[in-house]
């Protein structure tokens, strides 16, 4: 049985296309029963994420397994693939094991070593399991991923730093106050930007977060999702002497927060420290707040410098962790080998034995009940010792021999192993 992938991601098609061929995780179920119905499909598994789609499918030797599969994605997407076939990647064996496995230490992620898609991968593991649409191929392939995902991030630094703004924001208010639970945080801003670092503050447990934003809406959505507290952006100054952090992230043509506020807000709060984040593009708050003692403020650009530095660093970890990509690969086809040999090896030994139990059979009742203990031993080891080369050459086979394959046809051809006996 061989492993096949078709697949797509952000590096072969764009959002549109990605968007169009993706499954839902409700429709997981259904499309999982369809594949194992097709040709001689036995195990399958989608993977499926905003920034990729593929399907691995175990079964025998199928010369038209990628055309059956692409015919599948077109059914199920209600989209003509023929002319999209340059956004599709196609790969088998070896080469399919190794693109899982960096798939789950995040080096094929768009941003490298990200960690959620190590959860991703085991929420289509579990839908897969639920759908019993896997089998020993599969099972081992997708439990030995995790271990490489888990292996990459011990003993590399390959996820190690923000490599985002808005989670160098958050790090780098971890850094001034350490516990961030006792602390609490006016967020101004509720779009992207500002959820995920609304995300990213409740993550690292924000003791208190106010949320507040022009449009009152998304500012009442994001803190009743979040378990925050949404303040009007009229009166976002108002809560200015009961917060430790601003992190400003919103579209404005002025400042929201000018120097004069902040003069206002130390009469209130003493030499409290106030930590200030600006990644609003233009800029939320005066440059001039960084003159007040116990303020510090960063912009975008400091915080572009952190992920910056983040990433160089992550991509230097890249050469180890394709190393232990490589050897888990190994690992993985070795055990995968050692499947097609253990056959050979069973059939071998039966073999041998029946015809020693037939000899031996034959001439028992010429033989006394010492004679036959005797003879039934020296029989046992003449075939232990005629099986061992034949044994050391197969388990050859399954250390990766660069001959295994042809040395176990070979020894099922002298052996006469598959066929009829006619004893």
């Amino acid at each position: 049985m061989e492993i096949y992938l078709l697949g797509t991601n952000h590096k072969t098609a764009d959002i549109e296309f990605r968007e169009k061929i993706a499954f839902s995780p409700e429709n997981i179920p259904k499309a999982l029963q369809k594949l194992r119905s097709i040709g001689n499909i036995t195990e399958a598994e989608i993977i499926s994420t905003c920034n990729r789609t593929e399907i691995y499918a175990g079964c025998d030797e199928m010369s038209d397994i990628y055309s059956v599969l692409s015919e599948f994605l077109s059914k199920s997407s209600g989209m003509d693939l023929t002319d999209k076939q340059h956004f599709f990647y196609r790969m088998k064996g070896e080469q399919a094991v190794q693109h899982l496995f960096k798939v789950a230490a995040g080096l094929d992620s768009m941003v490298v070593g990200e960690p959620q898609i190590l959860g991703q991968l085991k929420d289509a593991y579990r839908i897969a399991t639920e759908e019993l649409s896997t089998g020993v191929l599969l099972n081992r392939l997708m439990s030995q991923s995790f271990a490489v995902g888990k292996r990459v991030r011990r003993e590399t630094n390959l996820g190690e730093g923000a490599v985002s703004v808005a989670y160098a924001a958050v790090e780098l208010a971890q850094k001034i106050f350490k516990d961030l639970e006792k602390r609490s945080a006016l967020l101004i801003g509720a779009g992207d930007t500002g959820e995920l670092t609304a995300r990213h503050l409740k993550e690292k447990s924000i003791g208190k977060l106010f949320i507040t934003n022009r449009t009152r809406q998304k500012a009442e959505h994001l803190a009743e999702m979040l378990n925050g507290e949404m303040i009007d952006f009229e009166r976002m100054l108002d809560v200015l002497p009961k917060v430790d952090i601003i992190i400003g992230t919103a579209t404005a043509p002025q400042f929201l927060i000018d120097a004069s506020d902040i003069r206002k807000h130390r009469s209130h709060s003493g030499s409290r420290t106030l930590f200030m984040i600006d990644i609003g593009v233009p800029r939320n708050f005066d440059p001039k707040i960084n003159q007040f003692e116990s303020v510090f403020l960063h912009d975008i650009d400091d915080l572009e410098q952190i992920v910056d530095h983040n990433i160089s660093k992550r991509k230097q970890e890249i050469p180890r962790a394709e190393s232990i990509v490589s050897e888990e690969t190994e690992k993985f086809l070795e055990w995968k080998r050692s499947l097609q040999i253990t056959p050979t090896l069973v059939e071998l030994r039966k073999k041998l034995e029946n015809i020693r139990l037939l000899e031996l059979n034959r001439h028992c009742s010429k033989l006394s009940d010492t004679e036959f203990q005797k003879i039934d031993r020296v029989t046992r080891a003449l075939v232990n010792k005629v099986l061992h080369l034949p044994m050391v050459e197969l388990k050859k086979y399954a250390n990766g021999h660069p001959e295994g394959l042809l040395r176990v046809d070979i020894i099922r051809e002298i052996f006469g192993l598959g066929e009829k006996e006619d004893l």
